[in-house]
């Protein structure tokens, strides 16, 4: 039996591997509470799907809470050989105890992969555009962000680095992490930590759009607004 070259591989399926959580983590002062995973979802089996979960009116004792929150995958194949899935979470008018606000978090990454490129590409490429902190506000003052470029690329940039002409520029990928707002007596905001899963594979990304580690009279550390994404084709069938 002979073994097929590079130039006759084919792609026998490919894995969709999403994952989202709108809020994750804890309160730890003055009284001790689990804040749990809030509307986690993940693709199921590496297959197409889409999957979505929302919740309102949140609130724990008037010390952690959100008007609405959503979390939403979607994984499909169009045209034959793409196949796309979008991770999204969403908290919106989110409150830690008085001096903290925000309006709006959304978190959200697009993976975008081409089997006609297998097998001489396994990955999809990702960006996170359309991932966004509106209205956050310390103490009553809005705070300015400094979020990477590739939170804001406009559609036609989006396309051409999807397509693979933009595979050499460092702008489309993890790298710089802003730094962290820092507020005495209440604790240090960290928000856009947009990585890779493991700085050698580069394949899976992940993004927590705001995490707070919090230590004055409120003490509690958590992620509003997490997403994971990749894919990847698998071997031939029956190699």
């Amino acid at each position: 039996m002979s073994t097929p070259t590079d130039t006759t591989l084919k792609l026998g399926k490919y894995l969709f591997k999403g994952h989202a959580i709108a809020l994750r983590g804890s309160i730890r002062k003055p009284y001790y509470q689990e804040l749990g995973n809030h509307l986690e979802i993940s693709t199921y089996a590496g297959s197409l799907g889409l999957m979505r979960c929302s919740n309102r009116d949140f609130s724990v004792s008037n010390d952690i809470a959100y008007e609405s929150a959503s979390t939403e995958i979607v994984a499909e194949q169009f045209d034959g050989h793409i196949f796309q899935s979008i991770v999204t979470a969403r908290v919106e008018n989110l409150r830690i105890g008085n001096r903290l606000t925000v309006q709006e978090v959304v978190c959200r990454l697009r993976s975008v992969y081409d089997a006609r490129d297998y097998p001489q590409r396994v990955e999809a490429r990702i960006l996170p555009t359309g991932s966004t902190i509106k209205g956050l506000r310390i103490d009553g003052k809005e705070q300015e962000l400094d979020l990477p470029p590739a939170f804001f690329h406009d559609e036609k940039t989006q396309d051409a680095f999807l397509r693979g002409q933009l595979d050499g520029d460092p702008v489309h990928y993890p790298g710089r992490i802003p730094e962290p707002i820092y507020v005495k007596d209440l604790g240090t905001i960290f928000y856009a930590e947009w990585v890779w899963a493991h700085p050698q594979e580069r394949r899976r990304q992940h993004l927590t759009m705001l995490r707070l580690a919090l230590g004055s009279d409120l003490g509690a550390d958590a992620d509003v607004g997490f997403t994971d994404n990749d894919g990847s084709g698998w071997p031939p069938l029956g190699s």
